[in-house]
Order: structure tokens, then C-alpha cells, then sequence
């Protein structure tokens, strides 16, 4: 009686140990959607601004409020990580101190900050579909020099 106690007790502890890591695994995979919104609206920023590098100013007459417009849509990206959490505040950080401050700089053959600027928008969007939230981004025109 005495080894029959012994494997009830066993198998219990095997049961609620593998009750328990199945428990925690499938906590830690399942995705949260809470930063559904801020992925949603940075999307919709980031493809705003996207859209403005690629139109360009247009004309002459157009370079102040093709610049001022760009600017405002940086700085709707810019308040954008203080409404995010974990990895999507994370990537979102990283996205937003990368922007250079003078925004023709992503549009500059070979550029840094464009390359920058496309590498990171992808990292939130992994961190938005890691979360639960699929994004759609638009292309940054990026230019390289040819031989």
C-alpha cells in the first residue's frame, strides 16, 4: 500500500508539472493585442510620411509645407512609444530616436538613416504581429549610387 501511495503521489506531481509548463508556454506565446492601436496608428503614420518623402515637394513653392507636413508626421511617430509596452514600445524607441532630425536624409542616395529607417519600421512590425496586430508598411524610395 505504501509503494501505491508513492506512485499516486508521483504521477499527481508528473500531471500538475506538465499541466504547469504547458501553462507557462502557452502564456508566454500567446499574443496580448494590447498594443493594437499604436501599431494600427503607426502604420497609418508611417505610411503618411512615406508618402510624402515619395511625392516630394512638388514645385518650388511647395518646400515649406511639404517640410512642415513632414515634420508634423514625425512628430505623431515621435509620441508614438509612450503609448506602446514591452516589445513594441521597445522597437517603436529604437525607430523614432533613429529618425534624423533633418528628414531629407532619408531620401539621400545610400542613406543611412533610409536603411535605418525601413530596418527598424520592420522590427515594429514584428513586434506588432509578434503582439497580435499584422501591419502594412509602405516602401521608403530608397536611391543607392550605380556604376
Amino acid at each position: 500500500m505504501h509503494s501505491k501511495a508513492r506512485f499516486t503521489v508521483a504521477a499527481a506531481g508528473a500531471i500538475l508539472a506538465l499541466g504547469l509548463a504547458a501553462g507557462c508556454s502557452s502564456d508566454e506565446s500567446a499574443a496580448s493585442g494590447e498594443n493594437t492601436d499604436v501599431c494600427t496608428t503607426f502604420a497609418t503614420d508611417h505610411n503618411a510620411f512615406v508618402g510624402l518623402v515619395a511625392a516630394g515637394p512638388g514645385s518650388a513653392e511647395n518646400i515649406d509645407s511639404w517640410t512642415a507636413d513632414k515634420q508634423a508626421a514625425v512628430d505623431k511617430l515621435s509620441a508614438l512609444p509612450g503609448t506602446a509596452s514591452g516589445d513594441v514600445a521597445s522597437a517603436l524607441t529604437t525607430f523614432v530616436d533613429a529618425l534624423p532630425a533633418d528628414t531629407l536624409e532619408l531620401s539621400t542616395p545610400d542613406s543611412e538613416s533610409g536603411t535605418a529607417f525601413v530596418d527598424n519600421g520592420a522590427a515594429v512590425a514584428s513586434a506588432c504581429e509578434a503582439d497580435g496586430t499584422t501591419i502594412t508598411l509602405d516602401a521608403l524610395p530608397l536611391s543607392t549610387f550605380t556604376n
